[in-house]
């Protein structure tokens, strides 16, 4: 009985070796193992809207609006990223109060991945997808709610900045828009940036239905419709390091005939085939 009490001890003491020794050499494996560095960032905005013109690329109010917006960054290591945003707007008017709250009836938010490719010293291809959740937080009409997966691409250099990004709402209906746009920034002065920009939005006539009841009968994109421009300019001032001033102009026009006659015979008062709006706003960066 003590001889087997004697050789279980032994077992146990060759094991307690054994694992003592593996796990000292699993953590000195992993300590070898370089771990990347991760930077976060975040940026808090708040704009007022002469006009709102939706992520969809329709315009949704000619009346003005004021939009809240924090967004963030993860930089881990070199290339890789985490980035989002929760937007939040307000209506500085009671035009549409029968179909919606005055104060933060739409909120968007959206979380991606990404990675930045580095071409050379002054060019990198930026890609990021993720989902982006759209509830209709403040809408009489709770069907509105909406999400889908979100990709964007931004070829970033120090002459010219294409760019295309793509939305894609699968529940609670199908619907989609791609936007595909380019800038330019010249830095003025080391505080005073100026970019001129233009876009132009290819958008599911079915999102063109939910907001003006009908829709153009052209289907060669996507099973939709119609295609508009926005094009204007942007200036940004920073006062300090972290905190900034901006406004921007642009020009807002639908370039399909039968959407342009779509929207003519609506009544709403925000049915405008060409509308300019104009942003000015703040933002903290932090």
């Amino acid at each position: 009985m003590q001889r087997n009490l004697k050789r279980l001890r032994l077992v146990i003491a060759v094991i307690s070796l054994l694992t003592s020794s593996s796990f000292a050499v699993i953590h000195d494996i992993v300590g070898l193992i370089p771990k990347p560095e991760v930077k976060f960032s975040g940026e808090f905005e708040t704009t007022f809207l002469s006009g709102y013109l939706g992520s969809s690329g329709a315009i949704y109010d000619t009346r003005p609006n004021l939009s809240n917006c924090i967004s963030y960054r993860a930089e881990v290591g070199d290339a890789y990223f985490i980035d989002g945003y929760a937007w939040f707007i307000s209506s500085l008017h009671s035009m549409q109060s029968d179909s919606h709250r005055m104060l933060f009836h739409e909120f968007e938010g959206v979380v991606r991945f990404g990675y930045d490719y580095k071409i050379s010293d002054d060019m990198m291809l930026e890609t990021k997808a993720g989902l982006l959740w759209n509830p209709a937080i403040g809408y009489k009409n709770a069907s509105l709610d909406g999400w889908g997966p979100y990709v964007a691409q931004y070829f970033k250099n120090k002459y010219l900045i294409p760019y295309w990004d793509g939305l894609w709402i699968v529940s609670p209906s199908r619907r989609a828009r791609v936007r595909l746009g380019v800038r330019k920034p010249f830095k003025i002065t080391d505080k005073l940036t100026i970019s001129p920009f233009f876009e132009t939005v290819w958008l599911d006539k079915r999102r063109f239905i939910a907001r003006y009841d009908e829709a153009p009968e052209d289907d060669f994109v996507m099973g939709g419709a119609f295609g508009s421009i926005t094009f204007g300019f942007s200036v940004k001032y920073e006062i300090t390091s972290d905190f900034m001033v901006f406004g921007s102009f642009s020009q807002f026009d639908l370039i399909n005939s039968q959407a342009r006659d779509s929207v003519k015979s609506a009544d709403e008062y925000y049915a405008k085939c060409d509308w300019p709006i104009i942003k000015i706003g703040f933002s903290y960066s932090f």
